[in-house]
């Protein structure tokens, strides 16, 4: 069965802290540290297989691989010189789990992508439910729900609508892509993925889902221009963006509540997306990602070569020694660590995307745009563990259809010089 399978058990680590939070929700009281446990097993599979894969390494991977590690090595070096005591030992040690994500698709032999999606589209649609449940309960003042959690942790609880809704946006990117999929099961788990995205209520991961799906439809439009070919996956990225046009139309003009309360989250929704356009600089959530952005640039300009030191952002923004982040990557990056670090970084995305082939991995590019998105609106260097791990599978997929097809050019190719040769001698 797949689930004793190492992807089975990557997967669990990439989504360690939205499992763990379900489990809380479902009252499952004595919650283990997924996070550690998983780690620990996914660390002993890559000791063991290390010692067959390291002697043949290919050189894209241990490129990336020094790169992801000269990187967390400044960070430790900023060790020496943060302004804060705390958050930053809290935050070197949950970036070890963010580069082991890295690491593990890189360093392991035979890394299966599709066992792997299978599991990830497995936990996130359990996952999604359960926290659904809870949100709608939150939002419509449900003193049950509330209380079973404690005000506290149910306030702590609603910050995973934005995990929940760009988890989403992954399944509906990834199945996008995937014709060899049948097309009852593949539109089936794009059609929950999407309503769940909706109902979850993430601004970012929604509009960008959008947003790069409506870039792949002028993009095959053109392409049709030119060919005169229409491609059939245009027709339904029209269906999604007109539905979610016309489901922000409805909401906007009529409260769904009234009709069933559990239309609640799809009214939450909407009122989100209207208040980017109705309130003054986008609402509070967008106006202090302007504050944070101004605050960073400010002191960036005053210590722009090293940084803060890792963990610093809090403590410079508020005097107390707290995990905190601009909700950007690259100016937490250069906040913290400096010019080289951040150059670094830029460095390993620019790799990761020159190993991504878009026209035999559409799904690898949708992704890399989809998540690059996401983290400049809203990330910290310890969210990044799902992301990391797709990059490091981004890098492993063979295109072995593109192989084929040079073999074939190759072999006609040899073949006509071949037939040259014996009219030449004729």
């Amino acid at each position: 069965m797949f689930i004793f399978t190492k992807e089975f058990l990557f997967s669990v680590m990439l989504l360690s802290g939205t499992l763990k939070a379900m489990l809380i929700l479902l009252q499952i009281h004595g919650v283990p540290d997924l996070t550690l446990l998983s780690a620990f097993g996914v660390t002993l599979i890559l000791i063991n297989e290390m010692r067959r894969t390291l002697h043949s390494l290919e050189y894209k991977r241990f490129e990336l691989i020094m790169l992801l590690t000269l990187f967390y090595l400044f960070m430790i070096f900023s060790l020496a010189y943060t302004s804060s005591p705390s958050a930053s030992i809290i935050k070197t040690i949950y970036f070890g789990t963010m580069a082991l994500a890295f690491y593990f698709p890189l360093l392991v032999r035979e890394f299966k992508v599709e066992p792997f999606m299978k599991s990830i589209t497995l936990l996130i649609f359990i996952s999604t439910p359960i926290f659904l449940n809870f949100y709608t309960g939150y939002l419509s003042g449900d003193e049950a729900v509330i209380l079973s959690l404690g005000e506290d942790e149910a306030r702590h609880m609603t910050a995973l609508y934005l995990t929940i809704s760009w988890l989403n946006g992954i399944l509906v990117l990834y199945y996008f892509f995937q014709e060899q999929v049948p097309s009852s099961i593949r539109w089936s788990i794009m059609l929950i993925a999407f309503l769940f995205l909706i109902s979850a209520g993430g601004r970012g991961p929604l509009l960008f889902t959008v947003l790069i799906l409506g870039g792949y439809f002028l993009y095959q439009l053109a392409q049709s221009l030119i060919s005169f070919k229409l491609n059939r996956l245009i027709l339904p990225v029209i269906i999604i963006i007109t539905t979610t046009v016309m489901i922000i139309f409805i909401v906007s003009n009529i409260k769904l509540e009234k009709i069933d309360p559990s239309l609640k989250l799809v009214d939450n929704t909407v009122e989100r997306l209207m208040g980017l356009v109705n309130e003054k600089g986008g609402g509070a959530s967008a106006h202090s990602r302007v504050v944070n952005a101004k605050f960073s640039i400010d002191k960036i300009n005053h210590s722009a070569f090293w940084g803060y030191g890792v963990g610093s952002y809090g403590y410079e923004k508020s005097k107390i020694d707290e995990l905190d982040y601009p909700h950007n990557l690259f100016l937490e990056v250069w906040f913290e660590l400096g010019y080289i670090p951040l150059l670094i970084f830029l460095l390993l995305f620019f790799r990761v995307y020159k190993n991504i082939n878009p026209t035999q991995c559409s799904w690898c590019m949708a992704l890399y745009f989809y998540f690059l998105l996401n983290v400049l609106k809203s990330s910290s260097l310890i969210d990044i563990r799902m992301m990391l791990g797709f990059y490091a599978i981004f890098v492993i997929i063979e295109y072995k259809e593109e192989k084929v097809e040079n073999k074939t050019i190759k072999k006609r190719r040899i073949d006509y010089e071949k037939s040259s040769c014996r009219h030449a001698s004729t």
